[in-house]
């Protein structure tokens, strides 16, 4: 029986079959279009490791029962963890490999406050609430971004800021924005201007990025998450330089998600040594720590610690997510923990594989799970009959798992203190305390992003991370999820312009 899984055809676009593939120990993707014909799409060149993933989850490839790929109009409620919005396409880079900019899209799209309010209003009353990512183009570019912010938080939502950094270069306007207390996710690539000369055409920029992040750390109260662009070839060797200098800025850098390139750019415009996939980013950071301690999982696997949590922490949302990978060949995740001069890789703290760690803990949760069902967490008895339950199934667990005395440093009763201690803890809202104190352990994520040519329905049908608009033909605000939005994007964007105007019609130029 021909499998029903459906992916983008190269030419056209249209939704058609589409069947993943062995080749030379690579994954490839077919899809066959009644009208171009059968294309053939590069998407790992690591078949095992890819697989890995699938079996780590247990996962079972079926047909999907609802997901045609068609989502201006399915509408189908994935209950996201986290929502983009697009609040314009202007830039102040130029870079190549972008395909979010004026320069590709054509046209000019940076709506007024009115626009934002009406989204925000629905985005607001979703529940689970979600993460609100502000994303562009390059956001800092409008001159109403703190409104946009103030707007958000009116309507309960937690605003996070997708930048460049480049005009964080400013003292003056990077404090504001950090008196705003908004986390950043800043694109940064590597310590290196042949990296930002290479991959953006812009090796001024690199300058700028460093100058905006000594502003960061002499401005803002709370921490804030890089995301890297990773291309072999580019800065793939930089990677240990990288990870050295998240490290010692840990008390500025909570997480770090990093992009593989993906060829969306048009023929001529940029030329890349070699395709990178997420499998060949996890293998930098694996040589960037020597010693067999790195060791990626899907996380997705996250979200079996969902009801555990909602007894601990007034969001039961997964930290770790970036992107909210619900599925083994969305987005993975390791852990990194600091010795207090490096990075080691998670498995140096742990008594057996990470892998089989991560596997038996969600096991666990979900063994527990009916228990929990029959208790309210938000009622004071029952929430802590729940963590009791959690402590007497988890603390066993841990015991077998953590090397509580490498952990820690020759202290492992305070170290299992502080593990016990973190689930206990409820973070307040803004997460922030009086000054920032370096976190030992760094979120790391390999994330899937902008991959019309590998992107397939059964990866998509429970999608947690999507784009919010409201559509130009009906008023009606509504969701894409976040890989599928680039082929509906640019005429919606294109109809809100028309119905709303711009804000300021002058574009920025390209920083040089």
């Amino acid at each position: 029986m021909p499998s029903q899984n459906l992916g983008l055809c190269d030419k056209c676009k249209a939704r058609v079959p589409a069947e993943f593939f062995n080749r030379e120990a690579q994954v490839w993707i077919r899809k066959t279009c009644p009208a171009c014909g059968s294309t053939e799409a590069f998407v790992s060149g690591d078949a095992a490791a890819w697989q890995a993933k699938r079996d780590l989850w247990q996962y079972v490839p079926t047909d999907p029962q609802h997901c045609s790929l068609n989502c201006d109009h399915c509408q189908t409620n994935h209950k996201p963890n986290i929502v983009f919005i697009d609040v314009t396409n202007r830039c102040n880079m130029n870079c190549p490999i972008c395909i979010a900019t004026i320069r590709d899209m054509g046209f000019d799209f940076h709506p007024p406050l009115e626009y934002f309010e009406k989204v925000f209003a629905v985005v607001g009353q979703m529940q689970p609430q979600p993460v609100l990512q502000l994303f562009g183009g390059e956001p800092t570019l409008r001159d109403d971004l703190l409104e946009i912010i103030a707007l958000a938080k009116r309507y309960g939502l937690k605003p996070h800021v997708v930048t460049n950094g480049v005009k964080l270069a400013d003292e003056e306007y990077c404090k504001k924005l950090c008196d705003a207390r908004v986390p950043l996710r800043f694109a940064f690539d590597g310590r290196s201007a042949d990296i930002y000369e290479r991959l953006r055409k812009n090796r001024p920029a690199y300058e700028k990025k460093m100058k905006a992040l000594e502003n960061l750390k002499k401005f803002s109260k709370r921490k804030h998450a890089i995301i890297a662009c990773a291309a072999t070839g580019v800065n793939d060797h930089l990677i240990g330089d990288l990870l050295q200098f998240v490290h010692d800025n840990r008390d500025l850098i909570s997480d770090l998600g990093i992009i593989p390139l993906t060829e969306n750019w048009k023929p001529g415009e940029f030329d890349a040594a070699k395709t990178t996939t997420m499998e060949d980013v996890e293998k930098m950071v694996r040589q960037a720590i020597p010693g067999n301690e790195v060791e990626f999982v899907p996380s997705g696997l996250a979200y079996a610690m969902k009801k555990p949590r909602s007894f601990f922490r007034k969001s039961p949302r997964s930290e770790v997510l970036l992107l909210a990978g619900v599925h083994p060949n969305c987005e993975s995740m390791t852990l990194l923990i600091s010795d207090g001069q490096r990075y080691r890789g998670i498995n140096h703290y742990l008594k057996r594989p990470f892998s089989k760690v991560v596997v038996e803990l969600a096991e666990l949760s979900r063994r527990i799970e009916p228990q929990l069902d029959r208790l309210d967490p938000t009622k004071f008895f029952q929430r802590w009959r729940g963590r009791l339950l959690c402590i007497r199934t988890f603390a066993p667990w841990a015991l077998r798992s953590i090397n509580f005395v490498g952990l820690g440093n020759g202290k492992p009763v305070r170290a299992l203190l502080k593990l016990i201690g973190g689930l206990f803890r409820r973070q307040s809202a803004e997460g922030l305390a009086s000054g920032r104190r370096p976190r030992r352990i760094l979120r790391l994520g390999m994330l899937p992003f902008e991959e019309q040519h590998s992107v397939d329905a059964a990866r998509m049908e429970s999608c947690k991370a999507v784009f919010a608009y409201e559509d130009p033909s009906d008023g009606v605000v509504k969701t894409i999820p976040a890989c599928l939005w680039y082929p509906y994007r640019n005429p919606i964007l294109a109809g809100l312009s028309k119905q709303y105007g711009i804000v300021g019609r002058k574009a920025e130029p390209a920083a040089v």
